[in-house]
């Protein structure tokens, strides 16, 4: 009696063990291969546009994540802060190119620091040379 109570006791506690480690290993592999939007940004021009007087930033992204990416703001840091509404949405594997006319005053040859934010709480700051188109 002793023999059978001792081998179902350790079955049961293997089959939890076993359990748990399938649980872990799951939850682990999903989150190591899940890959939300991830946005990468190949190009970035800042200019200034002689004929209407006004800068511009150009830029190309695209996303390499799983899942659409939605832009709402984009701030050029310490100069201004620019809203999209309704968010630019960039689908996943998708390139596009944003063309922003920018308000706040610049000057040729300064570095700025643009970032973008998405909705999912993600910001991509990056570092820009002002331009003289």
């Amino acid at each position: 009696m002793n023999r059978f109570l001792a081998i179902m006791i350790l079955i049961a506690v293997s089959m939890g063990m076993a359990a748990a480690f399938i649980g872990w290993f799951l939850s682990t592999y999903y989150i190591f291969t899940w890959r939300p939007e991830i946005l990468r940004i190949l190009d970035i021009k800042m200019y200034y546009n002689e004929t209407d007087g006004s800068w511009y930033l150009n830029m190309t992204v695209v996303n390499i994540g799983e899942a659409p990416a939605e832009i709402y703001k984009l701030e050029v840091y310490g100069v201004e802060t620019v809203s999209f509404n309704p968010p630019i949405v960039v689908k996943p594997s998708e390139e596009r190119e944003l063309q922003v006319k920018l308000m706040g005053e610049y000057r040729h040859g300064v570095m700025y620091t643009v970032k973008l934010y998405l909705k999912s709480g993600t910001l991509y700051p990056v570092l820009e040379r002002a331009v003289k188109a």
